[in-house]
């Protein structure tokens, strides 16, 4: 259902995706596993940059994953806070040797850096999500795609699509 209201059928390539979250572990890594679990099975590198709180090699394998395959970028520890972050996520994004990129940014991050990010995923050939807070709502962004995700209690999750390419 969700893939017939996302622009061109599915998760966009190319472009960067917004994701915005009340808090981390609402359940999106279970919503971009069927994507980032078919760009591994096609032979490409999936990343993480910056998660929230360290991930269960359990859980994703039982999600699909080859945990053994995961790139996991850990950057927060430095004393500019974002800083390395958003530079080796702009690198990675300009490699071409990476399938699909997850990245949790750090709060109130300035359009310019945002930008940057959405230039280098233009030349991307995969899908790069950004997880960002619900306040980057009211702020402008370069990413086409943003979409709200909530809590729907009972192991379920509301999207809201935010802003998109093409019709309402």
């Amino acid at each position: 259902a969700l893939d017939a209201e996302l622009p061109g059928g599915g998760w966009p390539r190319r472009v960067l995706s917004e994701l915005l979250l009340p808090h981390p572990g609402v359940g999106e890594i279970r919503l971009l596993a069927p994507a980032l679990v078919a760009a591994q099975r096609a032979g490409r590198l999936v990343m993480f940059f910056d998660p929230p709180a360290a991930l269960a090699a359990a859980a994703l394998a039982g999600l699909g994953f080859d945990v053994e395959e995961l790139l996991i970028v850990q950057t927060r520890a430095r004393v500019v806070p974002g800083s390395d972050s958003l530079w080796a996520l702009e690198q990675a994004l300009k490699s071409g040797h990476v399938g699909a990129i997850v990245a949790w940014l750090p709060p109130r991050l300035r359009a310019e850096p945002l930008r940057r990010l959405q230039l280098a995923a233009h030349r991307h050939d995969g899908a790069a999500f950004v997880v960002r807070e619900p306040a980057a709502a009211a702020r402008p962004t370069a990413a086409p795609l943003r979409v709200s995700l909530h809590p729907g209690g009972g192991d379920r999750l509301q999207l809201r699509i935010v802003k998109r390419r093409g019709p309402p």
